[in-house]
């Protein structure tokens, strides 16, 4: 097992969870229990095989997670600004289905990480293979990283 090692003045991730459930979970079980991380529980969905993405039915949601750690904190106003993407793209078509972005500001602004929990229902998703990116800018830091997972929608 290769464990990371997070620098302090690099930004960086963790490892981009792709789940099939994701909840709050009541504060007596912060932290505690099977898939619990923090106070979201989250059931990842794990592949067969280290080329098989992990697969979806429609009528399910597409739910991710990800931690993003060192983010820059400006001197003056104490207040980190990272612009985070996301995109879900069509592998046949090489074609954006979903485009999405927001700021860490309204996220939590006074962090140096934020965690990011995002869902997204499948129905609209033809049958067929997609991947999932999430980029993160950081405008104080000036650093960029992108997690991306590979899944299927059956």
């Amino acid at each position: 097992m290769n464990v990371p090692k997070y620098d302090d003045d690099r930004l960086s991730a963790s490892s981009l969870i792709l789940a099939d459930k994701m909840e709050r979970v009541p504060t007596r079980e912060i932290g505690a229990g099977n898939f619990v991380i923090g106070n979201t529980r989250i059931r990842p969905r794990v592949s067969t095989g280290p080329a098989v993405p992990v697969s979806f039915k429609r009528d399910q949601n597409l739910n991710f997670w990800m931690q993003v750690y060192n983010l820059g904190i400006d001197e003056k106003s104490k207040q980190n600004n990272a612009q985070i993407e996301y995109q879900v793209m069509d592998l046949a078509t090489n074609k954006s289905v979903l485009e999405s972005s927001e700021s860490t500001a309204k996220l939590s602004p006074n962090a140096d990480q934020v965690t990011l929990e995002k869902s997204m229902p499948l129905a609209s998703l033809q049958p067929g293979k997609y991947q999932v990116t999430i980029k993160v800018n950081d405008g104080v830091s000036k650093q960029q990283i992108a997690e991306s997972a590979p899944f299927v929608v059956e």
